[in-house]
């Protein structure tokens, strides 16, 4: 951390608990929220430089900021985060810093609050669409019911066992390292697919809407074409709708789209935050 004592983390968790709050009631995060928080890191470096005598302290802000701005573009740009998310990301790296140094010698807290974020963020993200699932139960059931006699997922089913059984008549005719592996590989290969069936199913049920074109924000993905006398006027993008591409809706008096409500995830971002500071570099504990 970039401040001394707890000022840069007491900020970064400020502005995080703001920004969760935020994300939950509104699914955005303000803009001068990111960039105060930008401006805070790398002013902050600035002034810590030149009160030290040290410029590393200014670069390892700069760095850190490239390297969120690196994982916030790549997360944006494939669709699985929002503007506003990859914005806090930017400022977080910059007030965390990183020093190229750290790999030398230990795990930068930096790369492990990119890990941790992964890490929280797939059981936050799990968690979320369990209590999707368990709050519109009646149509996921619906829904889930339909799927589950699909020729498709009949056939994988089907697949799942035959490879199921081969590989377990494999495991006690062998015992060995090889039949364990094959094993343990088509079992994950078989949780893996009922998870994914399992979020898609609540995607489709409990996270698609309708929503007026006058209350739509910049960001919100809208999953199908929007057509007026048959023309496409307006493509779904990974990135999320523009205040331009609103304006346009407006213009062609269009009055409702589909929408794909994402998962308010700023608060898993503030749990790896605080696990990353509890817990430190405890990979390496593992290695």
């Amino acid at each position: 951390m970039l401040w001394p004592g707890y000022i840069g983390l007491s900020v970064g968790l400020l502005v995080l608990i703001v920004a969760s709050i935020s994300d939950i009631k509104t699914r955005e995060v303000p803009d001068w929220l990111n960039f105060g928080l930008i401006a805070f890191a790398i002013g902050g470096s600035v002034i810590l430089s030149i009160y030290h005598g040290y410029i590393h302290i200014f670069w390892n802000a700069v760095i850190g900021l490239a390297a969120g701005l690196v994982i916030g573009l790549v997360m944006f740009y494939s669709g699985q985060w929002g503007g506003g998310d990859s914005k806090l990301i930017f400022g977080l790296s910059a007030l965390i810093g990183l020093s190229l140094s750290d790999f030398s010698r230990t795990i930068p807290l930096l790369v492990m609050f990119f890990i941790n974020i992964l890490l929280v963020g797939a059981i936050y993200g799990l968690f979320f669409t369990i209590i999707k699932a368990a709050a519109h139960y009646k149509a996921f059931k619906e829904a889930a019911d339909i799927k589950s006699k699909t020729k498709k997922i009949i056939i994988t089913r089907i697949l799942f066992l035959i490879l199921g059984v081969l590989s377990f008549i494999f495991l006690l005719a062998t015992r060995s390292n090889e039949s364990i592996i094959l094993f343990g590989f088509v079992v994950v290969l078989f949780i893996f697919f009922y998870l994914w069936l399992f979020v898609s199913l609540v995607e489709k049920v409990c996270m698609i809407q309708q929503m007026k074109v006058k209350d739509l924000t910049e960001g919100e993905w809208i999953i199908n074409p929007v057509k007026k006398a048959n023309k496409i006027i307006l493509h779904p993008t990974k990135i999320g709708i523009t205040m331009k591409q609103i304006a346009l809706l407006k213009r062609h008096k269009i009055q409702n789209v589909t929408i794909k409500v994402g998962i308010p995830f700023v608060p898993s971002f503030l749990i790896a935050y605080v696990l990353t500071f509890i817990f430190g570099n405890w990979l390496m504990f593992l290695l």
